[in-house]
Protein backbone atom coordinates (compact mmCIF):
# COMPACT_ATOMS: atom_id res chain seq x y z
CA UNK A 1 0.00 0.00 0.00
CA UNK A 2 2.82 2.34 0.81
CA UNK A 3 4.27 1.99 -2.71
CA UNK A 4 1.01 3.10 -4.23
CA UNK A 5 0.94 6.22 -2.07
CA UNK A 6 4.48 7.15 -3.07
CA UNK A 7 3.67 6.79 -6.75
CA UNK A 8 0.47 8.77 -6.36
CA UNK A 9 2.28 11.67 -4.66
CA UNK A 10 5.29 11.81 -7.02
CA UNK A 11 4.98 14.22 -9.86
CA UNK A 12 6.82 14.34 -13.14
CA UNK A 13 7.23 17.30 -15.42
CA UNK A 14 4.12 18.43 -17.20
CA UNK A 15 4.06 18.87 -20.93
CA UNK A 16 3.92 22.65 -20.50
CA UNK A 17 7.01 22.67 -18.28
CA UNK A 18 8.93 20.59 -20.82
CA UNK A 19 7.80 22.88 -23.63
CA UNK A 20 8.98 25.97 -21.73
CA UNK A 21 12.39 24.40 -21.13
CA UNK A 22 12.71 23.48 -24.81
CA UNK A 23 11.77 27.01 -25.88
CA UNK A 24 14.39 28.48 -23.54
CA UNK A 25 17.04 26.08 -24.88
CA UNK A 26 16.08 27.05 -28.43
CA UNK A 27 16.36 30.75 -27.67
CA UNK A 28 19.78 30.27 -26.08
CA UNK A 29 21.03 28.22 -29.04
CA UNK A 30 19.75 30.85 -31.46
CA UNK A 31 21.51 33.60 -29.53
CA UNK A 32 24.79 31.68 -29.53
CA UNK A 33 24.61 31.00 -33.27
CA UNK A 34 23.73 34.62 -33.99
CA UNK A 35 26.60 35.74 -31.79
CA UNK A 36 29.02 33.57 -33.75
CA UNK A 37 27.82 35.14 -37.00
CA UNK A 38 28.29 38.62 -35.54
CA UNK A 39 31.84 37.74 -34.53
CA UNK A 40 32.61 36.42 -38.03
CA UNK A 41 31.16 39.55 -39.60
CA UNK A 42 33.16 41.81 -37.28
CA UNK A 43 36.40 39.98 -38.15
CA UNK A 44 35.70 40.29 -41.87
CA UNK A 45 34.98 44.02 -41.51
CA UNK A 46 38.15 44.53 -39.48
CA UNK A 47 40.20 42.76 -42.16
CA UNK A 48 38.59 44.81 -44.96
CA UNK A 49 39.12 48.07 -43.06
CA UNK A 50 42.80 47.31 -42.53
CA UNK A 51 43.24 46.33 -46.19
CA UNK A 52 41.79 49.66 -47.32
CA UNK A 53 43.81 51.53 -44.69
CA UNK A 54 47.06 50.07 -46.03
CA UNK A 55 46.12 50.99 -49.61
CA UNK A 56 45.28 54.51 -48.44
CA UNK A 57 48.70 54.74 -46.79
CA UNK A 58 50.31 53.95 -50.16
CA UNK A 59 48.27 56.64 -51.92
CA UNK A 60 49.10 59.17 -49.20
CA UNK A 61 52.78 58.31 -49.58
CA UNK A 62 52.46 58.74 -53.35
CA UNK A 63 50.95 62.20 -52.82
CA UNK A 64 53.67 63.25 -50.37
CA UNK A 65 56.77 61.79 -52.03
CA UNK A 66 55.81 61.36 -55.68
CA UNK A 67 56.26 57.58 -55.84
CA UNK A 68 54.91 54.46 -54.15
CA UNK A 69 56.63 53.26 -50.99
CA UNK A 70 58.85 50.36 -52.01
CA UNK A 71 59.50 51.63 -55.54
CA UNK A 72 63.27 51.52 -55.20
CA UNK A 73 64.33 52.05 -58.81
CA UNK A 74 65.94 55.32 -59.77
CA UNK A 75 64.13 57.03 -61.37
CA UNK A 76 60.90 55.56 -59.93
CA UNK A 77 59.01 53.41 -62.42
CA UNK A 78 55.70 53.16 -60.54
CA UNK A 79 56.23 49.53 -59.51
CA UNK A 80 56.62 48.41 -55.89
CA UNK A 81 59.61 46.09 -55.96
CA UNK A 82 60.64 45.81 -52.31
CA UNK A 83 58.14 44.86 -49.60
CA UNK A 84 60.44 45.57 -46.64
CA UNK A 85 61.37 48.98 -48.00
CA UNK A 86 57.69 49.75 -48.58
CA UNK A 87 56.81 49.10 -44.94
CA UNK A 88 59.87 50.98 -43.67
CA UNK A 89 59.08 54.03 -45.80
CA UNK A 90 55.41 54.02 -44.75
CA UNK A 91 56.46 53.79 -41.10
CA UNK A 92 58.95 56.66 -41.52
CA UNK A 93 56.14 58.84 -42.83
CA UNK A 94 54.02 57.67 -39.85
CA UNK A 95 51.36 56.29 -42.16
CA UNK A 96 51.44 52.78 -40.68
CA UNK A 97 52.78 51.13 -37.56
CA UNK A 98 54.74 47.92 -37.21
CA UNK A 99 51.67 45.97 -36.06
CA UNK A 100 49.64 47.05 -39.13
CA UNK A 101 51.40 44.36 -41.10
CA UNK A 102 49.49 41.59 -39.25
CA UNK A 103 45.77 41.01 -39.66
CA UNK A 104 42.95 39.49 -37.62
CA UNK A 105 43.34 35.99 -39.12
CA UNK A 106 47.00 35.67 -38.00
CA UNK A 107 48.40 36.38 -41.43
CA UNK A 108 50.37 39.28 -42.86
CA UNK A 109 50.02 41.92 -45.54
CA UNK A 110 52.69 42.35 -48.21
CA UNK A 111 53.31 44.73 -51.12
CA UNK A 112 54.49 43.74 -54.57
CA UNK A 113 54.24 44.87 -58.15
CA UNK A 114 55.21 44.10 -61.68
CA UNK A 115 54.68 44.98 -65.28
CA UNK A 116 52.77 43.41 -68.11
CA UNK A 117 51.97 44.24 -71.71
CA UNK A 118 48.96 46.14 -70.32
CA UNK A 119 50.99 48.35 -68.00
CA UNK A 120 52.44 48.48 -64.52
CA UNK A 121 50.54 47.14 -61.55
CA UNK A 122 50.91 47.10 -57.78
CA UNK A 123 49.13 44.89 -55.34
CA UNK A 124 48.69 44.15 -51.68
CA UNK A 125 48.55 40.51 -50.81
CA UNK A 126 47.60 38.84 -47.55
CA UNK A 127 48.28 35.37 -46.21
CA UNK A 128 45.96 33.09 -44.21
CA UNK A 129 42.69 34.65 -45.36
CA UNK A 130 39.69 32.31 -44.94
CA UNK A 131 37.87 31.57 -48.20
CA UNK A 132 34.63 33.11 -46.96
CA UNK A 133 36.46 36.39 -46.23
CA UNK A 134 38.24 36.37 -49.59
CA UNK A 135 34.92 35.85 -51.36
CA UNK A 136 33.32 38.68 -49.40
CA UNK A 137 36.18 41.09 -50.19
CA UNK A 138 36.05 40.08 -53.86
CA UNK A 139 32.31 40.80 -53.91
CA UNK A 140 32.79 44.22 -52.28
CA UNK A 141 35.69 45.47 -54.39
CA UNK A 142 35.44 43.54 -57.61
CA UNK A 143 33.50 40.98 -59.62
CA UNK A 144 33.18 38.17 -57.08
CA UNK A 145 35.19 35.71 -59.17
CA UNK A 146 38.39 34.35 -57.62
CA UNK A 147 40.45 34.27 -60.82
CA UNK A 148 39.50 37.53 -62.56
CA UNK A 149 39.50 41.22 -61.84
CA UNK A 150 41.48 43.31 -59.39
CA UNK A 151 40.85 41.01 -56.41
CA UNK A 152 42.02 37.43 -56.75
CA UNK A 153 42.52 34.69 -54.24
CA UNK A 154 43.90 31.20 -54.16
CA UNK A 155 46.72 28.99 -52.98
CA UNK A 156 49.34 31.14 -54.69
CA UNK A 157 49.63 33.62 -57.52
CA UNK A 158 48.25 31.88 -60.58
CA UNK A 159 46.45 29.10 -58.67
CA UNK A 160 43.02 30.59 -58.11
CA UNK A 161 40.22 29.13 -56.02
CA UNK A 162 36.54 28.86 -56.67
CA UNK A 163 34.48 29.48 -53.56
CA UNK A 164 31.65 27.29 -54.84
CA UNK A 165 33.96 24.27 -54.99
CA UNK A 166 35.83 24.87 -51.73
CA UNK A 167 35.47 21.91 -49.41
CA UNK A 168 35.80 24.12 -46.33
CA UNK A 169 35.02 27.87 -46.29
CA UNK A 170 37.58 28.30 -43.51
CA UNK A 171 40.49 27.10 -45.67
CA UNK A 172 43.22 29.74 -45.58
CA UNK A 173 44.13 31.31 -48.90
CA UNK A 174 46.15 34.21 -50.23
CA UNK A 175 44.24 37.31 -51.24
CA UNK A 176 45.66 39.69 -53.88
CA UNK A 177 44.29 43.18 -54.52
CA UNK A 178 45.62 45.22 -57.43
CA UNK A 179 44.91 48.43 -55.52
CA UNK A 180 46.19 50.92 -58.10
CA UNK A 181 43.67 49.94 -60.79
Amino acid sequence: MREVDIMANSRGFTLIELAVVLVIIGILMGAVLRGQELIKSAKEKKFFTKLRYIASAQFTYLDRVGRYAGDTTNPPDGIIDNDNTAWTELEQQQLVHDNDRRHIFNGQFYFDGGDSPYGNYNYIWATRVPCWVAQSIDNKIDDGTANTGNVRWGNSLGSWSNYATESDPNNARRLYWWFDR
